[in-house]
């Protein structure tokens, strides 16, 4: 998942602030299918919104990792494709903080991002132009700030997964990313299960606890399918890792 798509001749490529951008034919087929239900709900309007949010809230969060590697002396380029994005940079960071703090930067841009919106929206009321703009501005908002968080969670190859595998191998430099991964699969499995649960209750019911909670905690279909990947991704990389170790042992 961490690995750079192949070149196309469909690419569009362009640079910002000196970074070569490429986003790959497959980031907007899958910008497209997650934006189904969206069309179904609200037409056409809001497929174009959550395609242009998406593309924006990508970016913005990659260009946090890109100008954060620029700060350490590393310059670097990114991909959107259809996982999300990527950046990749042209030298590696020696020091674990400046890791970490690589990793951070992504979704404190797209935090910043959240911030610049509502801030502006309440200076100067502009959401409420038309419906098209109303839309960005409540997407904009509810992405930049939930997949910021979800982008903290430990689960790897997330920012957070990043970060607590950083953590880990502080305190055990010969385990740490065993424990990391191991985290990373339980809680991406815990996040699974408790989103087809919800699923199972929204079609028939009768889950008292699961009616109380916020709506915007409750999970989906397409929320068990991603971290069912992320936490069998995880039990893949485990696997190679003790593969490894018990082999240099």
């Amino acid at each position: 998942m961490l690995a750079e798509p192949e070149r196309t001749r469909y690419d569009l490529k362009f640079r910002l602030l000196r970074f070569p951008v490429r986003v790959h034919p497959w980031f907007w087929i899958m910008t497209l299918v997650l934006g189904a239900g969206a069309l179904e709900e609200n037409g056409v309007l809001s497929l174009l919104a959550v395609i242009a949010v998406a593309f924006v809230s990508i970016l913005v969060h990659e260009l946090g990792h890109a100008l954060a590697f620029r700060w350490f002396g590393a310059d670097s380029h990114i991909v959107l494709h259809a996982f999300g994005g990527l950046t990749i940079p042209w030298a590696a960071l020696r020091l674990r903080r400046q890791r970490i703090v690589v990793a951070l930067a992504g979704p404190i841009a797209g935090f910043l991002l959240y911030g610049i919106v509502y801030g502006s929206n309440r200076i100067y009321p502009w959401a409420g132009g038309n419906e098209f703009v109303a839309l960005l501005y409540f997407q904009l908002l509810f992405v930049n700030l939930w997949w910021g968080v979800l982008n903290l969670l430990p689960i790897w190859p997330l920012d957070g997964g990043q970060i607590c595998e950083e953590v880990c191998t502080t305190f055990s430099p010969r385990r740490g990313r065993e424990i990391a991964l191991q985290i990373s699969m339980a809680l991406a499995t815990v996040i699974a299960l408790y989103s087809l649960v919800c699923v199972v209750n929204k079609r028939q019911g009768g889950i008292e606890w699961i009616d109380q909670l916020p709506v915007d905690y409750q999970g989906t279909l397409w929320t068990a399918i991603i971290f069912g990947l992320l936490a069998y991704y995880s039990f893949q990389v485990l696997q190679r890792v003790k593969w490894t170790h018990s082999h240099w042992q």
